[in-house]
């Protein structure tokens, strides 16, 4: 990214990662990202999430929320980790709770734990219970870091 930076400037990386999340190839070669060529069409708008956690402008805030619905798990998973890192989604976050996928259960909890109101904690909550235990660690986490920032027990 800090190459890319450096060899075309902030907009036109912005204008990338927008259009990477759309799924689309950047007008800036896609390595400047830390993408190859020739990968599935799920891997532009990861990388395209991904980048936002190095380089970010409120542009980017609609195609992340958006990609929270993505068809594609490894895009909705990057994207929760993205509204956590930026702070932005919270009510987009939750429906990822119920996510077929236990990675982007994990990520929406953990995500919700930073972000969340106390009306999430019983989404989360109900993680406890996942067949995953990987879910069941990130519901812990969140539910300890949502008692700890709110300063109340959600036991």
């Amino acid at each position: 990214m800090e190459q890319g930076l450096a060899r075309y400037g902030y907009a036109p990386m912005i204008d990338g990662i927008i259009a990477l999340l759309q799924g689309n190839t950047p007008e800036i070669e896609i390595q400047a990202f830390a993408g190859t060529t020739g990968w599935a069409p799920y891997w532009l708008p990861t990388w395209g999430a991904r980048a936002c956690l190095y380089l970010w402008h409120e542009d980017c805030t609609e195609p992340i929320l958006a990609g929270l619905g993505s068809e594609y798990w490894r895009v909705r998973e990057m994207c929760a980790k993205v509204c956590r890192y930026r702070e932005i989604g919270t009510d987009e976050l939750a429906p990822l709770l119920e996510d077929p996928t236990p990675r982007v259960r994990a990520a929406a909890a953990r995500a919700l734990g930073q972000l969340g109101e106390a009306e999430h904690a019983a989404a989360v909550q109900e993680l406890l219970k996942d067949a995953e235990p990987l879910v069941r660690e990130a519901a812990q986490a969140a539910l300890k870091a949502l008692a700890a920032r709110l300063e109340r027990n959600f036991d």
